[in-house]
């Protein structure tokens, strides 16, 4: 049996309102291709416009239409997407960039990858949800 990864991706309010798609909708569309995710992983969404990690989600669905297209900034993209449904937010300030750098965060590539490899910073991120 496959265990399920645990996977931090960068949401960007320049591109799309994410956190507003959420609450309406409950769930947001991702892009397939870069990012490798499975049915059943959970999926952290550090927000680029609070520099913090806020949503947790899980995938629930692959190769599906689009069906944000009304949260996005920019023209939306009509491409094939994992649906990320919401788990839970986390509305406090120990999931801060200043806080994550602490526990291993080091930003740039490091986001959109799988985080299972940097224990202490999965297990931190964790502890907080």
């Amino acid at each position: 049996m496959i265990q399920n990864r645990t996977w931090l991706a960068f949401a960007n309010r320049k591109r799309c309102r994410h956190a507003d798609a959420i609450h309406n909708l409950g769930f947001i569309s991702w892009k397939m291709g870069r990012a490798r995710f499975s049915l059943g992983d959970i999926v952290y969404l550090f927000m680029s416009d609070e520099r913090r990690v806020r949503f947790k989600m899980i995938v629930t669905a692959e190769n599906c239409k689009r069906e944000d297209q009304a949260y996005w900034v920019e023209t939306p993209p009509n491409d094939i997407t994992y649906k990320l449904e919401l788990l839970e937010e986390y509305d406090g300030t120990k999931l801060n960039e200043s806080v994550l750098c602490g526990h291993g965060f080091t930003g740039g590539k490091s986001l959109e990858g799988p985080i299972y490899k940097n224990k202490e910073l999965l297990n931190y991120i964790k502890s907080i949800f």
